[in-house]
């Protein structure tokens, strides 16, 4: 089987490899996706077109909120030889399935909407496009049942796909590593699902009551976070997330009700790292944080609840310990990309 895996025009995959090498980025290829020709079958990516049809592709997508339909066309002529071609999300898969009747194509799904939640243009085409699909996956459980019972798609053309990270990029912290006074509380996320105010607010609490938290939040969202409480990275972080979380005693996620799976990604990380995970419980959330064993889920918008959570592991330092050891097993047992990469690779064969 040969996949070939449809990029974003942004991305290209060699210029990936080589800030790999240099330590700066996770997985060999993004998302780990060459681990799909673990066994034998051909992976080739999409380069991108550059010049002008770089210039013409960012304009378009800016206006079509993100779908890359110049790129979906340009690139054409890459699939040649290709048994499937694989997006990773609906911003190039929908494109691609519009763009290529003559092949099956497998897109991931991550942030489509129920269909009377979106615009008239963007419900019409994701409509017919996944009408097109040979297969659709998600890494969400909760948007699951939303694909079948709101976009009628076929139940046996969806599936949902454990996320998974690179486990050597994101390497076990000792313990003994974070901050000396135990209290430094991490976390990260630029996505529409966040809720920096109740991450903010529980940390603010959990002080009042006679801890010295301490939250460092890597964020390019506007954050009111007073300096005596922490500190905001207002940059894209990469490889120095591993000393955020090695620095932390806790990661927390505080997200907005969604069935899309926010935070997954973090959660994985943090938890690679040895590190306990205090998450809001959105639908999903459970698959990958195992509340009492890998970390504590709390309702959404839920401040006492989530400063309660985050006082309890600080304060004990033990029990946060064991959750962030139990952590690192889960994924090297479930949450690799090498995983993922395999369950990918069944579902792409399933539409041949």
């Amino acid at each position: 089987m040969h996949v070939h895996v449809e990029l974003p025009e942004e991305l290209d995959v060699e210029a990936y490899r080589r800030r790999n090498a240099r330590g700066e980025i996770p997985d060999h290829t993004p998302y780990g996706l060459h681990h799909m020709g673990d066994e034998g079958d051909v992976v080739t990516f999409r380069t991108p077109a550059g010049g002008p049809v770089a210039w013409v592709s960012r304009k378009v997508r800016n206006r079509l909120d993100g779908y890359e339909a110049v790129t979906a066309v340009t690139g054409a002529a890459q699939r040649r030889g290709a048994d499937v071609l694989f997006c990773m999300d609906e911003r190039t898969g929908m494109p691609a399935l519009l763009s290529s009747p003559r092949r099956p194509v497998v897109s991931g799904i991550a942030w489509l909407e129920r269909p009377d939640m979106i615009s008239g243009w963007e419900r019409r085409a994701a409509e017919a496009a996944l009408r097109r699909a040979g297969a659709i996956f998600t890494q969400s459980p909760a948007m699951v049942p939303i694909l079948r019972e709101h976009w009628d798609v076929p139940p046996e053309r969806v599936h949902g796909v454990g996320l998974g990270i690179d486990p050597a990029f994101y390497p076990e912290q000792p313990w003994s590593d974070r901050d000396p006074a135990g209290v430094t509380v991490t976390s990260v996320g630029d996505d529409r699902g966040r809720d920096h105010a109740t991450l903010v607010a529980s940390v603010l609490r959990v002080r009042e009551q006679g801890l010295p938290a301490w939250l460092e939040l890597a964020t390019t969202l506007p954050v009111d976070l007073p300096p005596e409480a922490g500190v905001v990275h207002a940059r894209r972080m990469n490889a120095a997330m591993r000393g955020l979380y090695a620095r932390s005693s806790v990661v927390a996620i505080a997200l907005r009700p969604n069935p899309q799976g926010s935070g997954l990604t973090v959660a994985l990380e943090a938890l690679a790292s040895g590190r306990p995970v205090v998450a809001t419980d959105n639908p999903g959330m459970d698959t990958y944080v195992e509340h009492g064993r890998t970390g504590l889920l709390v309702p959404p918008g839920d401040v006492e609840a989530m400063s309660r959570a985050i006082g309890d592991l600080l304060a004990d330092p033990v029990r946060a310990a064991e959750m962030g050891a139990a952590g690192r097993k889960e994924v090297e047992q479930r949450f690799t990309s090498a995983h993922m990469a395999a369950e990918l690779r069944e579902i792409a064969r399933g539409t041949l």
